[in-house]
């Protein structure tokens, strides 16, 4: 139930981006116009930026939930020296490392659900598949390869093959996507 409303969330927060309403501006009592008045020229360009925001917005999202996932790994190899160095911090620790834990596998989803939404409108602002966009495809591709194998993992927890490939995908996926960050 709690995956349907996070689904139904993200399709409202999509439409709700995909279909706000226009600009109006209180500057046209006196026969002057802001400058970003649109005079029935550049409405499509107005549109592709509304994609673009979205879909920027919506990759830096994605970036933000991979790494908010991927801070189980260090978080549990770090447990006993962090634990013994800091006590006093112990419950806390111990705490957000049961919440990654618990909430890895949905945030994993929503992370490849992101990258799929930021893809599809990127695309819509670009309207063709450039340089930036195969690295990010790519990328999205194979995070959305480790995703299923960490699924696999999820129901075969003793396979270290299987966490192994998953995690070497992830660390691919990192790589990729830094190189699509930084030649966007």
């Amino acid at each position: 139930m709690n995956y349907l409303k996070l689904l139904m969330a993200l399709i409202f927060c999509f439409a709700l981006i995909c279909t706000s309403g226009h600009i109006a501006f209180a500057d046209d009592d006196f026969g002057e116009h802001h400058e970003h008045y649109e005079w029935g020229y550049g409405k499509k360009e107005h549109i592709d930026d509304r994609y673009e925001d979205a879909g920027e917005m919506i990759g830096w999202g994605t970036v933000i939930t991979f790494a908010v996932a991927g801070l189980i790994f260090p978080m549990r190899r770090l447990t006993k020296p962090m634990i013994t160095t800091f006590p006093s911090i112990k419950q806390i620790y111990i705490s957000l490392t049961k919440f990654l834990g618990k909430y890895h596998i949905l945030i994993g989803i929503v992370t490849v659900l992101l990258s799929i939404c930021h893809g599809i409108l990127m695309y819509l602002h670009e309207g063709r598949l450039e340089d930036e966009g195969v690295s990010g495809l790519v990328s999205a591709i194979v995070l959305g390869i480790a995703g299923l194998i960490g699924l696999m993992l999820f129901n075969n927890k003793k396979v270290k093959s299987l966490r192994t490939t998953h995690m070497t995908l992830i660390a691919v996926t990192m790589v990729i996507a830094l190189f699509h960050i930084f030649i966007s």
